[in-house]
């Protein structure tokens, strides 16, 4: 059985549908998780887009809803911690969580950490695999371009969901993608390698 992390963004939705097509000739055991979070006025309409798709896929679906408190780490550190409870909540020990973290997740969380003043271990970022409790969690996209998932999910017509949030600068990690990483590319074009 393999559970996949499915928020319907452009990542998870690419990492779904390639999970998908091996159920189909593999006779594979997919599931989706979801976690509304209740964030965005959009949020269940997002969770009944992730739930059609999955429909259609003949994949297990489960969805949460949670109520994100900041505690101070801020808004992005709470829902994060929000997931992965729940993931701890349905995924049986032994278990294998996908989440589709791509290559610019990996290089904003560099930078994230970086400027929090993180040691060598934190500037590791994103780790390929880790541990949560009897969960492994693998992200096999980290290598991947965000704009590849994307044309993938143009190539294959699959619909996707675009987070509104993820243009507001107010967020770390959306000041880092949209204002700094720009920058650096300009002049280092091959930075995210």
């Amino acid at each position: 059985k393999i559970f996949i992390a499915y928020s319907g963004g452009p990542d998870s939705t690419a990492l779904i549908y390639i999970f998908a097509d091996l159920m189909n000739s593999n006779k594979l055991d997919v599931e989706a998780i979801h976690v509304n979070h209740g964030l965005h006025k959009d949020a269940d309409l997002w969770e009944s887009h992730c739930s059609d798709f999955c429909s259609a896929h003949d994949i297990s679906f489960y969805a949460e809803r949670v109520h994100v408190k900041n505690v101070g780490d801020g808004i992005e550190s709470a829902a994060r911690e929000s997931r992965y409870r729940v993931f701890e909540k349905y995924l049986p020990p032994s278990s294998v969580l996908f989440v589709g973290h791509h290559l610019e997740d990996q290089v904003e969380t560099f930078f994230l950490r970086l400027m929090r003043g993180a040691g060598l271990k934190g500037l590791r970022s994103i780790s390929k695999s880790r541990s949560l409790g009897e969960v492994t969690i693998i992200r096999p996209l980290l290598k991947i371009s965000r704009s590849r998932l994307e044309d993938y999910a143009r190539q294959h017509n699959i619909s996707t969901i675009e987070d509104s949030s993820n243009s507001d600068l107010s967020l770390d990690r959306n000041f880092l993608r949209h204002q700094v990483l720009p920058m650096l590319e300009s002049r280092w074009p091959g930075y995210r390698k």
